[in-house]
């Protein structure tokens, strides 16, 4: 429990994944809640798996802990997208690196109002500034920016998404990975019936923006695009396999079959001006005065750079009434910031704002990593 979330939370369940930043390699892929899986083990008694939550009758009222939320629980990403929307708008030329923009507490478009989620903050702001301050009404400017582009330019912003990894399996060699969804004009005339519905609106495009309306990614696919961040460029392919061995003899240690080389790194063409200014943005999130992460990363011995996200979803809640739309808590990140070595995003279902939840529970692994105390205070409101 947090003080600015008293009554508009209820986390029960989440994801972490913790990924080597140079070559995919998975170090961590958590999900709760989890099960014991002796229960499968041997003679299975269906008994113990209902009481699990391990079938149909039970896993609603359990919270699904067969689902592994890592690889298939589908989320919107909130302000941990906002990098994906800087990068695609600077290499459409829809705005310039260091160009400012204004961070105002609301922003109109076509008879519509969307708020920014510090409703005391109205100033220009550069793109670093931006995301430091994980400022919605800057990035709703994008997000019309992509709407009023002609027919003839299609959707850049869905498709440099998708050349980050959104909207397709990563090809971890897992089953049960989902693909996510990347809402575009085609999926939206695909899926409904009429045709109002049917219609790419000016709110569609500056919803996505900030990575809410009917985007859903994994946290494993998040991780992903950060340590494309994090290598400067290059998408990596998460991986679990890197030998098959047998057991040693008389205690010793076991001897490696084979080996199996990480998935070659996929190059993906970006600026790199732009995205060094992400990365510097994403440093002045966890550092800067103003970052929405500073106070549980600013003091961490490790210099560590990353994204808050608050993502707004229908959940039934007891006690709310239905539709409700309740904050997934998410965080974003990697380091050391100069040379990359661990990525960790982490996911906490109802969990309140990003800050609050999903960034304390993420320096706790890169607490772990690198063998270091974790000492934190939580911010007092963040994205």
């Amino acid at each position: 429990p947090t003080p600015d979330c008293v009554g508009c939370w209820a986390a029960k369940g989440g994801a972490i994944v913790a990924m080597d930043a140079r070559d995919g390699a998975i170090r961590a892929l958590a999900s709760a809640p989890r099960y014991n899986p002796s229960l499968y083990a041997g003679r299975v008694d269906q008994g113990a798996l209902d009481r699990a939550g391990l079938t149909v009758a039970r896993a609603e009222a359990l919270n699904r802990p067969g689902l592994n939320r890592a690889i298939a629980g589908l989320y919107p990403a909130g302000s941990t997208f906002k990098p994906v929307t800087a990068l695609a708008a600077m290499q459409e030329h829809l705005i310039s690196p260091y160009e400012p923009l204004q961070c105002d507490p609301v922003f109109e478009s076509y008879d519509q109002k969307f708020k920014n989620w510090n409703s005391s903050t109205n100033m220009p702001m550069a793109l670093a500034t931006a995301l430091e301050q994980s400022c919605d009404t800057y990035f709703y400017r994008l997000g019309e920016a992509f709407y009023r582009l002609p027919d003839d330019r299609g959707q850049p912003l869905q498709s440099w998404a998708s050349q980050f990894g959104f909207g397709k399996r990563s090809g971890i060699e897992i089953p049960g990975e989902s693909s996510g969804l990347l809402p575009t004009i085609r999926w939206r005339k695909a899926t409904y019936d009429t045709k109002l519905d049917r219609l790419w609106k000016p709110g569609d495009s500056i919803q996505l923006a900030i990575g809410q309306k009917d985007l859903q990614v994994t946290p494993l696919q998040m991780t992903r695009f950060y340590a494309f961040l994090a290598n400067r460029g290059r998408l990596v392919t998460p991986h679990l396999v890197t030998a098959v061995v047998r057991p040693g003899t008389n205690r010793s240690d076991p001897v490696p079959i084979r080996r199996l080389p990480a998935p070659p790194v996929k190059p993906v063409n970006v600026d790199p001006t732009g995205l060094e200014v992400v990365r510097q943005g994403l440093y002045q999130a966890t550092h800067g005065t103003f970052g929405t992460s500073t106070a549980v990363f600013g003091s961490f011995p490790i210099a560590i750079a990353g994204k808050t996200g608050t993502a707004e979803m229908a959940v039934p809640v007891p006690g709310l009434p239905p539709g409700t739309l309740v904050d997934q808590s998410w965080w974003c990140g990697y380091g050391p910031v100069e040379s990359p070595e661990l990525v960790v995003c982490a996911l906490i279902e109802n969990g309140g704002h990003g800050g609050t939840a999903a960034a304390p529970a993420a320096l706790e692994v890169f607490a772990e990593y690198f063998d270091v105390p974790a000492e934190y205070q939580l911010p007092t409101s963040t994205d």
